[in-house]
């Protein structure tokens, strides 16, 4: 136990001298730039950042399907979400800004962290704010800055997919943007198989406390998952959000619920 106290403790501190870092240079860095310039340098600073961090616990992510039309262009990338993690792995990938809620903006630690990383923050319990939100996902993505959404509205178990909310979609028509579909699995955690038994090792979600599961999580020997970025839905002026929906929903449940035996 004492061990484990020692490691969990020594990566802590270690990613919180990473993030006194990256705050300081990148405010240093983005002090004059227009919003489109900050955005811009943020996502990709916090990709490179991203891998460093991966690489220094020793996380192992496999990545599927990433083509060079993916570097190159800018989509709205949709996927599954558990874990406050999830944002690291994606963007050490896939440079680019997340949208999260006005909530995790006021969370401790992670809300100096998603400010600083340049998060679009939404309201997602006031519909009368959804016009404001779609606006700013549409004004980055115009920009050609990847933009990327959860749709489930929060983070789960990992055991299932929640059914998608549409309405921030509206931003890939605005934009005329196509959506990039991304699933994410993790796979193994201390060398046993992702499950019921060990998923809250990774997962935070419900009414889980940061800290607690933080240095349980900086407490994890190795740490295995997959990022399997599906084809591109396209997206036209005539498209609607319930149809963006409903296929980015199918293919990123078909391909993550095919990996957990038993999800629902």
């Amino acid at each position: 136990m004492g061990r484990l106290v020692i490691r969990g403790g020594a990566r802590a501190l270690g990613f919180l001298s990473r993030l006194a870092k990256y705050f300081a240079v990148t405010s240093v860095a983005t002090s004059k730039m227009d919003d489109a310039e900050k955005n811009r340098y943020l996502s990709q600073k916090v990709s490179t950042e991203s891998k460093k961090l991966l690489e220094s616990f020793g996380f192992e992510i496999k990545v599927f399907g990433y083509t060079e039309e993916m570097e190159s262009k800018n989509f709205l990338t949709v996927g599954n979400h558990m874990s406050y993690m999830d944002v690291f792995i994606l963007a050490s990938v896939h440079p680019t800004l997340f949208v999260t809620s006005v909530d995790m903006g006021e969370t401790p630690v992670l809300g100096q962290v998603t400010r600083q990383a340049g998060c679009i923050f939404v309201e997602r319990r006031n519909r009368t704010t959804i016009e404001k939100d779609v606006r700013q996902m549409t004004d980055a993505l115009s920009h050609g800055i990847n933009v990327t959404i959860y749709p489930e509205g929060t983070s789960t178990n990992g055991l299932h997919v929640l059914p998608f909310k549409k309405a921030l979609l509206t931003a890939a028509i605005e934009a005329q943007v196509d959506i990039l579909p991304v699933v994410l699995k993790y796979t193994e955690i201390d060398g046993e198989p992702f499950s019921a038994k060990n998923n809250d090792k990774i997962a935070w979600y419900g009414d889980m406390d940061f800290a607690p599961h933080f240095l349980k999580l900086m407490n994890t020997k190795s740490l295995k998952a997959e990022l399997h970025f599906l084809d591109p839905i396209r997206v036209t002026k005539e498209s609607t959000r319930h149809e963006l929906a409903a296929q980015a929903e199918s293919q990123i449940r078909s391909i993550y619920l095919s990996g957990h035996q038993g999800a629902q």
